[in-house]
């Protein structure tokens, strides 16, 4: 049986350090029992035992127009990031867009002034990374609102119905027709159809100032029922996604999806909710990963309710990320080795649990990283970008699900065949937390042995890891362990770890970045 240990070259260019001597110092540098409590961890694959199918797929989004040209790079790397849902939330804040362009709902703010060009400037970027956009109007029109009551001033929906057949004639059928009666054509024509329509987001957050976009389950209801039909006359073939709530569990009884699935004349094609790990940059590294009220075991159970609730139907998390604070974490957990650990460990289980896509918010905030896969000041890729890049190659829809298994809670495992292939691949998470109170912490050490039973004809084995020591220009760096059927990984905290186990029918898949 043969083994080895990742071996990571320094950001510096240095020579290259065993994770194992990180390891080591991270140990002797210890202050509590807690973290000398450090245990190996086993990983067991059974290459012949299938136990499911992944049909989740990672997407991202947008928010602000003109954020993908900040900076040289960002464009090209939203380009290689190729993943083929892209959520657009549209709406009238325009805070945070370099150079205060107009919102990015259409006639946001006044009634009639069909401005397409923030929204179509992100359409079209969606477009030729050859993407598929899925658009979500975030509440109605500011002119559509009563304030300061904060309510919609039409209970029936009948206005805001109306405006969505409108942008769906725009996108779909290349042109309406105005309240004025004039004919506002698209200039890409249907070039750049949207096929999926998500309303409303956070139906059961209420935003600051008016409209503060809030409603009620039952007013959700009478919005759906009066708005689909006139998006379903203009085109058909739309599939619509709702309520998008702030989590998948509400105070509200009857809560929102229980309520739409009830009521609605055209049930949803694709039932959504967000999750996120935490609101505040106080909270521990435990709690965001699981605590008795939230963090990610928290979405996880609230995916399966969902799924009680809407049986057969997709359900996606149009938003997700380790944290929902406006500010930036101070200790940057959302885009270093913790989320790293924090990402891919919700991707497994929500792979596992049957989620059908996630849509990590967002590309590239243009105020806060920690909301980022890409800083947009410099163009250079997050440690998030690259998990979110990676995962998505290692583990596409359709893959084989493998059985497997850890010997460590805290260490997780997910072991797939890409469809159409013989190799394995197999993902390392290493969560373990150092103290229950730790923020920012560096996490546990972790020296993980993983073996992958009944596979024949193994060529190679390669390995990429995402911690502190990934560049974060390249990604990961492909490392050639010796050939068999088993390898070693360390991790000197927080991390991830990537195994391919190549079979002779197939050759490597090279996964470049760019």
């Amino acid at each position: 049986m043969l083994t080895n240990r990742v071996r990571l070259r320094g950001r510096s260019g240095g020579p290259l350090v065993t994770l194992a001597v990180l390891f080591g110092a991270c140990a002797s540098l210890a202050s509590d029992a807690q973290s000398s409590a450090v245990g190996d961890a086993t990983v067991s694959v059974d290459a012949a035992r299938a136990t499911g199918r992944l049909e989740l797929q990672l997407g991202t989004q947008f928010t602000w127009p003109g954020t993908l040209d900040q900076a040289v790079r960002t464009r090209s790397l939203f380009r290689a990031l190729d993943e083929p849902l892209i959520r657009i939330q549209a709406t009238t804040d325009s805070c945070c867009s370099p150079g205060r362009p107009g919102p990015m709902i259409p006639a946001g703010k006044t009634q009639g002034s069909w401005d397409f060009s923030s929204l179509d400037s992100v359409v079209n970027d969606v477009a030729a990374a050859g993407a598929r956009p899925v658009l979500t109007i975030a509440y109605a029109p500011e002119w559509m609102w009563s304030c300061p009551r904060g309510t919609v001033r039409d209970p029936s929906f009948g206005e805001f119905a109306d405006y969505m057949g409108r942008l769906v004639g725009y996108y779909n059928g290349g042109s309406f027709v105005a309240e004025d009666g004039r004919s506002i054509a698209n200039p890409a024509g249907v070039a750049n159809r949207i096929a999926y329509w998500e309303l409303w987001n956070e139906p059961d957050q209420r935003g600051a100032g008016c409209p503060g976009g809030g409603i009620t389950p039952a007013q959700y209801v009478t919005m759906w029922n009066a708005t689909v039909p006139k998006m379903l006359a203009v085109d058909p073939n739309i599939k619509l996604v709702g309520p998008g709530t702030a989590n998948a569990l509400t105070r509200h009884r009857p809560d929102y999806i229980p309520a739409l699935m009830d009521r609605a004349v055209r049930k949803p094609d694709v039932v959504s909710f967000h999750g996120y790990g935490g609101w505040t940059n106080s909270q521990s590294d435990q709690f965001l990963f699981d605590s008795r009220c939230c963090g990610l075991d928290a979405i996880v159970s609230g995916l399966a309710r969902v799924r009680a609730s809407a049986p057969g139907i997709p359900v996606w998390i149009t938003e997700l990320n380790v944290n929902s604070a406006w500010a930036s974490d101070p200790t940057e957990r959302p885009f270093t080795a913790y989320g790293a650990a924090w990402g891919a460990s919700a991707f497994r289980r929500l792979a596992l649990d049957g989620a059908s896509a996630l849509f990590q918010y967002q590309f590239a905030h243009p105020a806060n990283p920690s909301l980022s896969l890409v800083d947009v000041a410099t163009g250079q890729p997050l440690l998030a970008y690259w998990r979110d890049y990676y995962l998505a190659r290692y583990f596409p829809p359709g893959s084989v699900v493998l059985a497997s298994n850890s010997s460590v809670p805290g260490v997780e495992t997910l072991a797939a065949r890409a469809p159409g292939s013989s190799s394995v691949h197999v993902l390392v998470v290493n969560r373990q937390v150092r103290s229950s109170v730790a923020v920012g912490g560096p996490g546990l050490p972790a020296t993980v042995d993983v073996s992958v039973a009944n596979l024949s004809g193994v060529t190679q084995v390669v390995a990429r890891q995402l911690d502190g020591a990934t560049p974060l220009v390249s990604g990961p760096l492909a490392v050639q362990l010796p050939v068999g059927n088993s390898a070693t990984v360390s991790f000197a905290g927080y991390g991830v770890a990537l195994l391919d186990f190549v079979t002779s029918s197939e050759p490597v898949a090279g996964y470049g970045s760019e």
